[in-house]
């Protein structure tokens, strides 16, 4: 038996059935589920299903979109006034392989009291990674992201909550750059394997050189978020994190190699090369929260 309490949450929007199955493959090994549901509008049959299938789940459905941030802070919030030390964070296209491993890793934890995250390793396509020799080998990281973290609960409030204004996209960035300014720990196991969509994977062709390319696709809204919110966390970071968070760096990603892959590979280019400096005009006048495209 843990020793911890965990606690889990998975923020729902507009979910498919897909949600079972991947819910199924964590939600006995946790204390309690919290489902947020950021959805348009309620899903009365996923809803009831679940209830009736489990008994240690709270759902909680917001009545409108209000991002990952701060539906992540009501999963928190609710597991701490309910006791408990960690929360597993997910999403709800996310599966773990083998969850129970991953609980064990919290006894391989050298320092358990200064580690503010573990991570497992999110990948597209698990099932057909599995190591010949999985171990619990583990290093110290200074990004991941939200899917599949374990959260410790005793230093949410301390390390400063998700970033309400972000909405989505960099949420998870800024929490770990957070963490990594109090000095608190960050660590990876390789071997723990979660099923992770990437986003809207496709193959296309080079249009100059002809070679077929596997790439990870954003829409127009998800560039706009992604934009101004590096650029956010850039502004915040760059000067206790100069070589990770510089100036070069961030416009070089953002809009060099972002524009240059869109040009290359993607449909719609115009409306999502436009929704990009939207994002960047959008930081620099400091209007942030939800913006539709």
């Amino acid at each position: 038996m843990n020793k911890y309490k965990i606690s889990a949450t998975v923020i729902f929007y507009n979910p498919n059935e897909e949600v079972y199955s991947n819910i199924k493959s964590y939600i006995n090994n946790v204390d309690k589920l919290y489902i947020i549901d950021n959805s348009d509008s309620l899903n009365e049959e996923i809803k009831n299903k679940l209830l009736n299938m489990y008994k240690n789940i709270e759902y909680i459905f917001n009545g409108e979109n209000l991002g990952i941030a701060t539906a992540l802070n009501i999963a928190c919030d609710k597991a701490i006034e309910d006791g408990y030390d960690w929360i597993l964070t997910m999403d709800q296209d996310s599966s773990f392989l083998k969850f129970n491993d991953y609980l064990k890793c919290l006894d391989k934890l050298k320092e358990p009291e200064n580690t503010a995250i573990i991570a497992a390793n999110t990948m597209w396509h698990a099932k057909d990674n599995i190591p010949l020799n999985p171990s619990f080998e583990s290093e110290e990281n200074f990004l991941v992201i939200t899917s599949a973290n374990l959260l410790n609960l005793k230093l949410f409030n301390e390390i400063g909550r998700f970033e309400d204004k972000l909405f989505i996209d960099m949420v998870d960035y800024d929490y770990c750059m957070k963490a990594n300014t109090l000095k608190y720990k960050i660590i990876y196991f390789k071997d723990i394997l979660v099923e992770h969509s990437l986003g809207s994977v496709f193959q296309r062709r080079n249009i100059f050189t002809g070679k077929l390319r596997t790439k990870i696709e954003h829409s127009a809204q998800r560039n706009y978020y992604i934009t101004r919110n590096y650029f956010y966390t850039w502004k915040q970071y760059n000067k206790l994190f100069p070589k990770e968070f510089n100036l070069l760096k961030t416009i070089n990603i953002m809009l060099i190699h972002n524009i240059t892959k869109i040009l290359l590979y993607e449909d719609n280019k115009m409306q999502k090369i436009t929704s990009k400096f939207l994002g960047l005009w959008h930081f620099i006048i400091n209007k942030f929260g939800r913006y539709d495209i």
